[in-house]
């Protein structure tokens, strides 16, 4: 019976270490420095935190700051609304950082309800493919100036 209480209570506990082990945030740059993949995100701020970890140990200083990124994906998140904050953002002290040169930006599989107006200034002439697929997107922000066009 103690045999059976043992297996049974490790076997709790893998299942447990490993439904941590999945839900953890990561975030991951390529070698060239242009595409960054986050999964597991759970808030703005833990996106944040993640980029800055990436970023922070970089050489390159434009690199450092996120001025080389072209790719973008966030995936498996449980962002509600998408501002600003996610391409342009201080983080510590002194630390900002910028995705201007974004041109591909998945933020897939998750919990998006509402894009914010501006959300996608910084990136509106350059951005040319967006892909919100599988989210609960209630709320797209109106545009009468046509500038997405580019989109595809």
């Amino acid at each position: 019976m103690n045999f059976f209480v043992f297996i049974f209570t490790c076997y709790l506990l893998l299942i447990t270490s490993i439904n941590l082990v999945h839900s953890q945030s990561t975030c991951n740059l390529d070698a060239t420095g242009m595409t960054m993949i986050c999964s597991n995100i759970d808030s703005l701020v833990t996106y944040q935190q993640c980029l800055h970890e990436q970023l922070n140990i970089q050489s390159d200083l434009k690199l450092r700051r996120g001025g080389v990124i072209t790719n973008l994906t966030i995936i498996y998140h449980q962002l509600r609304s998408l501002s600003s904050g996610l391409l342009q953002f201080s983080y510590g002290n002194n630390h900002v950082y910028q995705l201007s040169d974004l041109r591909y930006l998945y933020i897939v599989n998750g919990t998006l309800r509402q894009i914010e107006n501006g959300a996608l200034e910084l990136v509106e002439r350059a951005l040319e493919y967006l892909d919100l697929s599988h989210n609960e997107l209630q709320h797209m922000p109106q545009n009468d100036k046509e500038q997405y066009n580019n989109l595809m």
